[in-house]
């Protein structure tokens, strides 16, 4: 009984390690005039004009836009213009509830939203540069929300904003 068991334990080793092989995970750049970030390639670009990611295996979607704001509003608190965005957010998608909103300021001032409706979970960051705005949006439905995160996370983590050019 225990060489089977043996046996079954060796072999199931062996395939995870042929998994893990043929499956690596490699590191991708994408950078424009307005930011950079890296992602795995379990993602896709499907649009590079306002970049858009899709998760190979969910459908979930990564879309980072820039806004630039006027010169007045470089020393504005992005407290005080966020309100506008999350309008824009409620006015296009009205069966959204928010669910929470968090300071998420690491080397950027930012925001983080949590939204959902019947099917979908969303968060929205919205970071900002002196005149400039990045929005993170990202879509899950519910039951692959959590499991994508960690690469978002890590998305989010590598986003660094240019500005003077």
């Amino acid at each position: 009984m225990k060489k089977i068991m043996v046996g079954i334990i060796l072999v199931l080793i062996c395939i995870t390690i042929f998994f893990i092989i043929n499956n690596k995970i490699s590191i991708k750049n994408y950078s424009n005039n307005d930011f950079s970030i890296k992602y795995d390639n379990t993602w896709k670009i499907d649009n590079k004009d306002e970049l858009k990611l899709v998760h190979k295996k969910s459908n979930s979607i990564v879309s980072i836009k820039t806004m630039v704001l006027d010169d007045n509003y470089i020393d504005t608190n992005l407290n005080e213009i966020v309100g506008n965005v999350i309008y824009s957010i409620h006015d296009q998608n009205k069966d959204y509830n928010m669910l929470s909103s968090d300071d998420i300021s690491d080397k950027y001032q930012a925001m983080s939203y949590m939204f959902e409706n019947d099917s979908k979970n969303v968060l929205v960051n919205i970071y900002k540069k002196d005149a400039k705005l990045i929005i993170v949006y990202y879509e899950a439905e519910f039951k692959y929300y959590d499991i994508v995160l960690d690469s978002v996370d890590s998305i989010l983590d590598s986003l660094e904003i240019k500005v003077g050019e």
